[in-house]
């Protein structure tokens, strides 16, 4: 006799040997030991997985695997764990996603140095339109989208690559437990470093150079304290120091990094309790972007300290307590309650010794804008500020040569979900509460450090909130004996938001204004294999984005009653259809994808009022092709590449404040193409890779969004790593663990980044990427 029990896209079978109550024990057992693997790890990491049962569980026989039934029904890109472990010491937790094909990465270095709002594309959209989920809670900015570097945070680290294991990319439209806030060209899902059930300690450093300037130096250590006796539980502590000074002149990052897990199971295995708690505080001076004319004569520039500057303070803080349970061999509950703060604070400097009075407002150096502007208003508005420039400084100018750049944000969340075991249908109900509070403010002054003083001397000071609540309902259906897999979801989301301002230079009136916005999110998806090694999937799904916090701020101030918000949400709807095959000799996906993406936001910046604003602004076809391939060679060598096409075009006419978009024209910052290539070589401690990226040309825009007829060239490079761990026979040390690395080892001078300026003349501006860059890990394990 057989008893089939299916666990979240796995299946055990074990055979009937003991009397009814032990044989429930056993089932109950094996299903939340094959359960909890399947969490615990990557979703589809690896072909199968065996498990073993906890020290504390009761003795269960015939425990065979837990494997695949079917893979997802999406074409969704891994960043290994193996390729995390080996990344450069330069990478950081958003360049080390240039291994997915449809990726350009502007982020550089290990500060998530940024001179851009935006910190990459994938297929056509843009980081603040992408979930970025760690540990399945979201880490993003929830009033301007991204996981770092939007509102002109431009030195913000959430993550630190020692904090993450693997990344998971999901395209498109997905099962609702699968997609995050803003999923409106996918997911990004980080899956946290976790604790082992052996003891060791880590001792490491790690050192590089840049080309001509800057480098890396980290140093650090981690302690995995191992299944303790008597509980189970296994705890995972690390701290690193970074100090990290840019390629790029007078730029810098120094980074303090803490993290913790820890995991307890209970009830005979049956139940757990994860905490994982990350902060990391970072002080930087971060980039500015520089006109194309003088970076031509030094890839390095940017402006000396005693023209302008941006020091930035900031922190990141993610508590994320989870816990699990299967009830029964019918349920299991999970839920998850979080909690995060993104802390910044800037100072810009701009010397008014290079004030120009024939640009209103702006600083020339060098025959070209610079620094944040200057306000040279002789006295302030009496209705509002008190602050008098001339009479503390001697001038206007003078008076506001210091902008200090607040913006706090703190966020609670609650995501509970139920999962229900049927003998063809896993189904599962969940939901999540967010609820995001932000105070963002800004001032001037002509000293450092800036008072912040309302009445006084501010230029702004708001305080936002925003609630993102979700239901959700999916299903696994399981036909032809797991050949067949229907994914049916949808998902139900109410978003609030809230945006108070006071009245200051930017602000005639202060004010309120709210909105709430209603929509579903439907979903379908299917896998199907008709022979070994061979699968077919199709999905078909909506999402949406709502709008940024700056739709709010053109709606207060102009009057004593604030407008009404038009902006409507961002919406796509997605295709993505494909055939993947895996077998010793290859293993390979190719796929296509088509998304119909609605209502696109256009944002610009006015200097005159100092406002951002935001509106929609047409709708555009995204298609494409993705390849992947790994081929072993012989032995312990491989080659593996990866493939992506995009065309991305306006399909209506679109005119706004930014420009008027024609159907046919191109969206900007959409590489026509980003591929992979290289050989990796692994035996026993031996590790090494040769892997090329190359990006395609892509059409450029001004800095208010209009696509220009000139295009950012394409460019490619080189990096090569090397480890190798050494075995130590000694009673304390195991092992030693030596790399190399060399990134753009040809040293190619290439731009990430460039637009038009239109003001106060006519120019083009952008950001270079990292050159060359050498260093060297060594790491000491103790056990």
């Amino acid at each position: 006799m057989k008893t089939k029990c299916n666990v979240d896209m796995g299946i055990y079978d074990g055979k009937k040997v003991l009397p009814r109550p032990l044989m429930r024990t056993k089932l109950l057992s094996t299903a939340v030991i094959a359960a909890l693997s399947v969490f615990a790890s990557l979703a589809y990491a690896d072909d199968s997985a065996v498990v073993a049962p906890t020290q504390s569980a009761p003795a269960v026989t015939d425990i065979g695997a837990v494997k695949k039934v079917a893979p997802p029904e999406k074409a969704v890109t891994s960043v290994s764990k193996k390729t995390v472990k080996h990344a450069s010491p330069a990478q950081n937790f958003q360049s080390v996603l240039k291994h997915v094909p449809g990726m350009n990465v502007i982020s550089q270095g290990p500060g998530n140095l940024s001179a851009t709002d935006n910190e990459f594309t994938y297929q056509g959209f843009t980081s603040s339109q992408m979930a970025s989920n760690f540990d399945g809670v979201p880490i993003i900015n929830t009033f301007r989208g991204g996981a770092g570097g939007t509102g002109d945070d431009h030195a913000y680290t959430p993550l630190t690559m020692g904090q993450i294991s693997t990344v998971k990319v999901f395209s498109g439209a997905n099962q609702p437990s699968q997609n995050g806030i803003n999923s409106l060209g996918g997911t990004i899902s980080y899956e946290p470093a976790m604790p082992t059930s052996k003891f060791y300690v880590d001792l490491n450093a790690s050192g590089g150079k840049y080309g001509y300037r800057g480098g890396n130096y980290t140093t650090g250590f981690s302690v995995n304290s191992g299944a303790l006796p008597g509980t189970g539980t296994e705890m995972l502590f690390k701290y690193s120091y970074t100090h990290a000074p840019s390629f790029m002149n007078n730029v810098y990052a120094d980074i303090n990094s803490y993290y913790a897990a820890i995991v307890q199971p209970y009830n005979n295995g049956l139940s757990q309790l994860k905490l994982v708690a990350v902060y990391n505080v970072e002080q930087a001076r971060q980039p500015s972007l520089v006109p194309l004319s003088l970076l031509a004569g030094n890839r390095a520039y940017q402006a000396p300290l005693n023209v302008a500057y941006s020091g930035t303070n900031t922190h990141a803080l993610n508590v994320i307590l989870s816990w699990k349970s299967l009830l029964n061999q019918y349920m299991m509950a999970k839920t998850k309650v979080f909690i995060q703060q993104q802390a910044a604070n800037r100072t810009s400097f701009t010397s008014s010794e290079y004030y120009d009075p024939n640009h209103y407002g702006y600083a020339i150096y060098q025959g070209y804008p610079v620094g944040t502007n200057l306000e040279p208003y002789a006295a302030p508005p009496s209705t509002n500020n008190s602050y008098d420039p001339v009479a503390e400084f001697g001038s206007a100018v003078n008076g506001t040569q210091y902008h200090n750049y607040i913006d706090d944000i703190q966020s609670v969340g609650f995501i509970p979900s139920l999962t229900f075991f049927a003998p063809h249908n896993t189904v599962e109900l969940g939901a999540m509460v967010d609820y995001s509070q932000d105070h963002s403010a800004e001032y001037w002054y002509g000293s450092s450090p800036v008072p912040n003083i309302d009445g006084y001397n501010n230029a702004w000071n708001e305080h936002d909130t925003r609630n993102y609540n979700y239901v959700y309902l999916q299903d696994n259906i399981d036909l032809m004996n797991g050949k067949l897999h229907i994914y049916p979801g949808v998902k139900y989301n109410v978003v609030s938001t809230g945006c108070d301002d006071v009245a200051g230079y930017y602000y005639n009136y202060g004010g309120h204004v709210n909105n709430t916005y209603y929509f579903w999110e439907p979903s379908l998806g299917f896998s199907y294999t008709p022979i070994h090694d061979v699968n077919l999937y199709f999905s078909v799904g909506k999402t949406n984005k709502v709008p940024n916090i700056s739709a709010y701020y053109s709606a207060i101030g102009v009057a004593p009653t604030p407008a009404a918000i038009t902006v409507q949400p961002e919406g796509d709807i997605s295709y993505d259809a494909g055939v993947r095959y895996k077998s010793s000799l290859l293993s390979t996906n190719l796929s296509v994808f088509r998304r119909n993406f609605s209502n696109i936001f256009s944002e610009y910046y006015d200097s005159a009022t100092g406002q951002t604003f935001e509106y929609n602004n047409g709708a555009a076809l995204y298609q494409g092709v993705t390849l992947g391939l790994d081929v072993p060679v012989k032995d312990d060598v491989s080659l593996f590449g990866t493939y992506n096409y995009t065309s991305a075009k306006y399909t209506t006419l679109s005119v706004g404040t930014n420009g008027t978009s024609h159907p046919g024209e191109y969206r900007p910052y959409v590489p026509t193409y980003t591929a992979t290539a290289g050989i990796r070589y692994e035996h026993g401690g031996l590790y090494a890779a040769l892997t090329g990226h190359f990006v395609g040309r892509q059409y450029m825009a001004t800095n208010k969004g209009q696509t220009i007829g000139l295009t950012l060239p394409s460019y490619d490079t080189l990096d090569f790593n090397v480890s190798y761990d050494m075995p130590i026979n000694s009673a304390y040390i195991k092992s030693l663990r030596l790399s190399l690395y060399a990134d753009n080892i040809l040293n190619n001078n290439y731009l990430v980044y460039a637009e038009q300026m239109s003001k106060p003349f006519s120019y083009l501006q952008g950001q270079t990427g990292a050159p060359v860059f050498v260093g060297s890990n060594v790491s000491l394990r103790f056990e």
